[in-house]
């Protein structure tokens, strides 16, 4: 029999037992010696070498002594290792409700969340393998077999960063976790309305989808472009850094939307609409207040705006404009309007100055007056003094606010190329507008027109190609 596989060992007269996982070689406590320890102790040195020439490691320095035995030697037990896994950062760790589609009942779907391009969403921990042990008989002790955990698997979107191991999103988009996967989703459609199920979205990436309409008081900010099939309803707030498309109607006199890209919109009733680029609407502008930086156009399909307020800055292209009853319409072409409200308000500034200007010079007037009559009192000469210094800084004023509206008006000339094209039909109650300058419409007119800027006198002609090349 190997001695490695001895339970019993017989070592100066004492009996050294071995455990039955071969980890602890002990002697158990006999009351039929006397001093047995002492004898233990003073022998130590001795046993301690023939239990080495038994094979045995893992010999202790000195004895162990326990309630029913004495320890004397011990092996290493082996330790555990750890498998590889990723643990998700906590905001993400509720989101494993995003699955491939929406189901059609949206009410106990979570807020969507979103990550920015390069931000972590967890972190990825290595695998630590486990380190083997050893018996008193020197012998290797695996340590216990290790049960892989589930680990996430990442979409295309995601990376883990060298170093740090951090979970990172190569792209901006919605966070998507399904079962064991993870992904980053830049194009993401929200299959139904956006209400309550859904809070307010927050949207980054390349593009929303929303199927549904924007319920009332709900908010879509949505960096990336936007596409809504559905309406809004009343008090809706939409904020767009890219592109918007709308197939549906914007609706709500306290409906703000601002895109800062182009627009492609249905048609608008009541609702405030700002666009950076150009803006094209499919069927109507009824009683909106807008504001289109590039071109506005409203020629496909019904293709008529009534009502409101339409600023645009460069030209407008619609089909009917106004109503038979008249209604009360205005559309500006060439209408930037910061550079035109801030160029109207140095104007206003200048009317209001010169009317200070022109007291204070019939103060200095009547001062000069009490002079040749030798009626000027020291205080009144105090005063007129004053006031001559007054009309010296008014005077300043006065140049240096001729001088910037000298310089807006120089800027303004660009937009003064601009036009409005009216394809079908004008009612009476427009009124056109090409930069500050506005025309009445008087009667129906029938199109093509053409309404252009020549000489501050707002002109019509036929809108033919030729003509509007001739007015460019």
């Amino acid at each position: 029999m190997s001695l490695k596989n001895k339970k019993e060992i017989l070592v100066k007269n004492f009996l050294v037992k071995i455990s039955e996982d071969s980890m602890l070689a002990y002697i158990e406590k006999s009351s039929f010696f006397e001093n047995f320890e002492d004898i233990l102790q003073s022998k130590w040195e001795e046993i301690k070498k023939e239990l080495k020439e038994e094979g045995l490691i893992g010999v202790l320095s000195q004895p162990e002594v326990e309630v029913d035995k004495i320890i004397v030697a011990r092996g290493t037990f082996p330790k555990e290792g750890s498998p590889e896994k990723i643990e998700l950062f906590e905001k993400f760790l509720s989101c494993d409700y995003l699955k491939n589609n929406f189901s059609q009942d949206l009410r106990e779907v979570p807020k969507i969340i979103c990550v920015n391009k390069g931000e972590a969403v967890g972190k990825w921990i290595p695998p630590v393998p486990g380190i083997p042990g050893v018996n008193v008989w020197g012998e290797l002790v695996e340590s216990s077999k290790q049960v892989s955990s589930e680990l996430y698997q990442l979409g295309d979107n995601l990376y883990i960063e060298e170093g740090s191991n951090l979970i990172k999103a190569k792209e901006s988009g919605v966070f998507f976790c399904d079962k064991n996967k993870i992904e980053i989703l830049p194009e993401f459609t929200i299959k139904g309305d956006v209400d309550f199920s859904t809070g307010n979205i927050n949207f980054l990436g390349k593009k929303l989808t929303i199927e549904g309409d924007i319920k009332f008081g709900f908010k879509v900010k949505c960096k990336g472009n936007l596409e809504l099939r559905g309406c809004t309803e009343n008090k809706v707030c939409i904020e767009v850094d890219g592109n918007f498309v709308c197939l549906g109607i914007i609706r709500g006199e306290e409906t703000r939307i601002k895109i800062r890209g182009d627009a492609e919109i249905n048609g608008v009733e009541y609702a405030y609409v700002e666009v950076d680029g150009r803006l094209e609407i499919k069927n109507y502008l009824i009683f909106a207040e807008v504001v289109v930086k590039k071109e506005l156009v409203c020629k496909l399909g019904k293709g008529i705006i009534y009502g409101g307020n339409i600023k645009v800055g460069k030209s407008v292209e619609v089909k009917i404009l106004g109503h038979p009853a008249q209604t009360v319409t205005k559309v500006f072409a060439g209408y930037p309007i910061e550079l035109i409200e801030s160029y109207s308000k140095l104007k206003q500034e200048k009317i209001l100055l010169n009317e200070v200007i022109e007291k204070i010079s019939y103060g200095i007037m009547l001062g000069e007056r009490l002079q040749r009559e030798g009626k000027l009192t020291p205080e009144k000469e105090k005063l007129w003094i004053e006031l001559q210094e007054e009309f010296e800084k008014k005077m300043s004023d006065l140049e240096n606010l001729e001088h910037q509206i000298s310089e807006l008006e120089e800027k303004i000339k660009y937009y003064k190329k601009q036009f409005i094209k009216v394809l079908e039909k004008v009612y009476p109650g427009v009124i056109l507008g090409i930069t500050e300058l506005t025309y009445i419409v008087a009667e129906e007119k029938k199109g093509p027109l053409l309404f252009y800027l020549e000489e501050n006198f707002i002109k019509e002609i036929s809108a033919k190609e030729k003509d509007i090349k001739r007015i460019k």
